[in-house]
């Protein structure tokens, strides 16, 4: 049986894994068995410097889900697109005996991770811990591609705009050192033009 961008194993005669590769949605046309619906009785994450936790909200699963290769690959590009992900596989686990599958996701990181500031001073260290607790997975560190720094300032501009400053936003930009290698990243947090600066 041919899969797309995949393959089947069987193991024990008891147990069969198909795995799928991520990167972009593929052209291809699915075999049926794609189109079945399948329970999720577990999903595990494997790969990844990110929280479990984490990357299972951005992917909008759940245990208990009814899904297909479909719906789990539309999963996987929510996780690409935050940039901070290069790519994914998933694999089903199924066993004839029982009516559900266990879900994996092997996530491949972007890389290489540079230490990141918010600015002015004054503002890093309350509008770190409002990221920290929106969600773990916001660390200093994160790799320099632009869906990366675009997660990050969209995250920043939420955590502004509870505090009420919606006239504010976050800039994103990536230092070098002398010799033109990237360094550091910065986000710095600027007020819309005809806004007045705040006290």
């Amino acid at each position: 049986m041919s899969l797309r961008k995949g393959l089947i194993r069987y193991l024990a005669a008891w147990m069969a894994i198909t795995y799928f590769s991520v990167g972009a949605l593929a052209q291809s046309s699915q075999p049926p068995e794609a189109n079945k619906l399948v329970r999720i009785d577990e999903i595990k994450v494997r790969g990844t410097r990110l929280p479990t936790d984490s990357v299972i909200r951005i992917a909008g699963l759940a245990v208990g889900q009814d899904v297909n290769d479909l719906i789990v690959n539309t999963a996987c590009h929510k996780i690409t697109a935050t940039g901070l992900v290069k790519t994914v596989d998933y694999g089903y686990e199924v066993y004839p005996d029982k009516p559900g599958a266990v879900l994996t996701l092997t996530l491949a990181d972007e890389g290489p991770l540079f230490p990141a500031k918010i600015e002015p001073e004054g503002e890093e260290e309350p509008l770190w811990a409002c990221l920290a607790s929106a969600d773990p997975l916001f660390t200093r560190e994160l790799p320099r591609t632009e869906r990366a720094l675009n997660y990050y300032s969209a995250a920043l501009e939420r955590c502004l705009k509870s505090a009420g400053r919606e006239n504010e936003y976050a800039a994103a930009t990536v230092n070098g050192d002398a010799q033109g290698n990237a360094k550091q990243i910065v986000f710095e947090i600027r007020q819309y033009r005809g806004t007045r600066k705040r006290e």
